[in-house]
């Protein structure tokens, strides 16, 4: 595989470019330095993957609305508060949030929920481009979904234990561990049953692919698009037949894979790097040298996300603190600090109905 790496930082700073961005944001939690310091501590206490070695309690966070003019935040508004919300996505006429184990589906007139057993640690939704479909991350137990937006009815679901990908690691011992949803006998490793989602968790560094996104092809939405945090890859799934083929690989806790143009995109989170390319050419656009990070977090990157906006990219930098804005034509780059209390998750480009507004302020479940 032939690899580019460009150095975002030497891109010329400019903050008139990309206009005014109307910003819808989801944020995890309004405690980032309790986050930084779990993040640090699995580093040094787990054997093979990173991530949590016990399901931790659910915090609060919240979703913000803001506008970016000229290198500022403007309008900022908070318009909820909900457990841990994770995945944001909008419509003409709707919008949706992932909000731990709850999806709620907004339009002007109600709010409808969507619930499932197996819903943990929603990580994205998203919909299909005709809006009559969604698709919904479940990571925490290594599965997806997608439902019919007229009915809110389940049509597809897929689980990474039953397509191939079913080997986690005790993160104490390092040992392989066999998950699945029934009793099985395994002379290869010890085998980890979860049958009631309901009573039962899968700690982040136990599960098995941790697909933290899941995104319809937009060249086929037959096929989707799916992030493997742990494995560091983006897999195209075919609905059709459920295989899974790898797009591309090499990355460091990857997030957000999509479709971008005739290629693939996506955010190698742990090596500080937007990708964009497949399995045989790809482009790394690197952080590494932007200045802006704590002096403790070192030489560790951790970009959460990204969009495209047009012709640029708009980057969630947790370490910095910052959206970073830059386009890859034009060589130009902005970098605009926000709140370094937020844990900021994703971020969807639109603006929300006052209605909107007034019922996601009545789901609030923290006033």
């Amino acid at each position: 595989m032939s690899v580019q790496t460009i150095d975002v930082s030497r891109y010329k700073k400019d903050n008139s470019f990309y206009g005014e961005v109307d910003l819808l944001v989801a944020i995890k939690s309004f405690d980032l330095q309790a986050i930084r310091s779990r993040y640090l501590k699995s580093r040094e206490n787990t054997k093979g993957k990173i991530g949590s070695v016990e399901r931790r309690k659910v915090t609060t966070g919240g979703i913000v609305s803001l506008r970016i003019k000229k290198g500022q935040l403007l309008a900022e508004k908070e318009l909820a508060r909900l457990k841990e919300p994770r995945g944001i996505c909008a419509g003409e006429d709707m919008l949706i949030i992932g909000a731990e184990n709850k999806v709620y589906a907004f339009t002007d007139e109600e709010v409808q929920t969507i619930t499932n057993p197996w819903f943990s640690y929603i990580h994205s939704v998203n919909l299909s481009s005709d809006k009559k479909k969604l698709v919904v991350s479940s990571s925490g137990f290594d599965v997806f979904f997608e439902y019919d937006m007229a009915t809110f009815g389940k049509i597809y679901e897929w689980l990474a234990w039953e397509n191939g990908f079913n080997k986690g690691k005790d993160p104490k011992s390092g040992k392989t561990i066999i998950l699945s949803k029934e009793n099985l006998k395994s002379a290869e490793a010890d085998v980890l049953v979860i049958s009631d989602p309901k009573t039962q968790v899968l700690p982040t560094a136990m599960r098995a692919a941790f697909i933290n996104s899941v995104d319809y092809d937009s060249k086929d939405e037959n096929q989707f698009i799916a992030t493997f945090f742990h494995e560091g890859a983006v897999y195209h799934i075919d609905k059709q037949t459920n295989n899974a083929q790898k797009v591309l690989e090499g990355l460091k806790m990857p997030h957000g894979g999509r479709r971008f143009n005739n290629q693939f995109m996506v955010t190698s989170t742990g090596s500080g790097e937007v990708v964009t390319g497949d399995v045989d050419m790809q482009t790394n656009y690197s952080f590494k040298n932007l200045p802006g990070k704590p002096d403790y977090l070192s030489e560790l990157e951790w970009l959460q996300n990204t969009i495209v906006y047009q012709n640029c990219f708009i980057t969630i930098d947790s370490n910095r603190t910052s959206f970073v804005i830059f386009d890859p034509q034009k060589q130009l780059i902005d970098v605009i600090a926000y709140d370094e209390n937020w844990a900021v998750q994703e971020i969807f480009a639109a603006k929300i109905s006052e209605e909107k507004t007034e019922l996601l302020q009545g789901i609030s479940e923290i006033r």
